[in-house]
């Protein structure tokens, strides 16, 4: 199922089957091409006065993620299958630790969303008070992107659930890792649902945010 939706995205919104590979660079997508246009003006906005506005811009981009996920979770619950799909979430497969590429990707995932290193958070901290307590506000993060991570993985996976008692397929059949979970899978779960115009736009909106927020931080650097 996931395999599918992934090919059928490839194809009417990449339009990959256009290109004649790697040494082609195909013609503009121009839908694309207007979306990332929209992404550099606010991201421009956003940075015009420097982290004056910026500051003014996270204030919303980092809480209204949160909202909507408590949003989507109480939608999510409300589903029939979300618990089979909870409970898939939360059973673990032990012998998976004995995997290396699990620990790569878990990793991988906390630098990512952590950003040591990245300069940053360098950057950002480079405004607060000389004598601020950074034991403190490191511990404090890195507390609330465990239990962000956590939530959203009771988001996804309600949602999940559902599909999969849609499709009348075990949960491990639809779901998927990376952008096809993102941009595929979950968004076709949602379009099923009563009101579904609404829900993606909440969803598609909190994504937004959440890439604008990261992109406004990484131009600080510069």
């Amino acid at each position: 199922m996931a395999t599918k939706l992934v090919s059928s995205r490839r194809r009417s919104v990449l339009e990959i089957q256009r290109s004649s590979g790697i040494q082609s660079i195909g013609p503009i997508k121009w839908t694309l091409a207007f979306c990332l246009m929209a992404v550099f003006i606010l991201v421009y906005f956003s940075l015009w006065k420097g982290v004056k506005s910026s500051g003014k811009v996270v204030w919303f981009t980092a809480t209204m993620p949160y909202a909507v996920l408590f949003i989507l979770l109480c939608r999510g619950v409300t589903l029939e299958g979300s618990l089979d799909g909870i409970k898939y979430y939360l059973y673990p497969k032990w012998e998976k630790l004995l995997e290396s590429d699990v620990w790569i990707d878990a990793a991988t995932q906390i630098f990512f969303s952590l950003g040591p290193g990245f300069g940053t958070l360098l950057a950002l901290s480079s405004y607060n008070k000389f004598h601020n307590n950074c034991y403190r506000d490191a511990i404090f993060t890195s507390t609330v992107n465990c239990l962000t991570s956590f939530l959203a993985g009771f988001v996804i996976f309600s949602v999940l659930g559902y599909m999969a008692h849609m499709l009348k397929k075990d949960i491990s059949n639809v779901a998927t890792d990376g952008q096809g979970l993102v941009f595929v899978v979950y968004p076709e779960a949602v379009a099923t649902m009563s009101g579904s115009v609404f829900w993606s736009i909440l969803f598609f909106l909190m994504l937004i945010t959440l890439g604008l927020d990261s992109t406004v931080s990484i131009q600080i650097l510069k």
